[in-house]
């Protein structure tokens, strides 16, 4: 059956790591590895509910990663980035939400499919059982 659970959480599951290895590759283009322990800190998990379908994915980095994504940090707020030698390196939001919008039109197409199979399926199965 196309649009399977096991399909979901197979898309789910490359999708988080694909994320990882964007952000590792940013850092690396932005040159956010200084000593590697941020780049090393990024972890993803699909998390499966009581039912077994997709509950939520978790992606975990330390979270100084975000000051440098804004450029803060170092006794530099927000406020003072654009006066300061510190500059943003935005390796987070950008691929984040574009793919997050990527993922929603995936998983909906995958449910769809399987709920057209799932009905597709019972109409079938009822409509022979129909005796005139």
């Amino acid at each position: 059956m196309i649009g399977t659970k096991a399909d979901r959480v197979q898309y789910c599951e490359a999708w988080a790591q694909m994320m990882v290895d964007i952000w590792v590759e940013k850092c690396i283009a932005y040159d956010i590895k200084e000593t590697g322990a941020f780049m090393k800190s990024f972890m993803s998990d699909v998390r499966e509910g009581a039912n077994g379908e997709i509950d939520k994915i978790v992606h975990v980095y330390n979270y100084y990663g975000r000051m440098v994504d804004m450029g803060v940090g170092n006794r530099v707020n927000f406020d003072h980035v654009k006066d300061s030698h510190r500059k943003p390196k935005p390796w987070y939001d950008d691929s984040y939400w574009r793919s997050v919008k990527v993922l929603t039109e995936k998983m909906a197409e995958l449910y769809g499919q399987n709920f057209f199979a799932v009905i597709n399926e019972n109409m079938n199965s009822t409509t022979s059982k129909i005796q005139y």
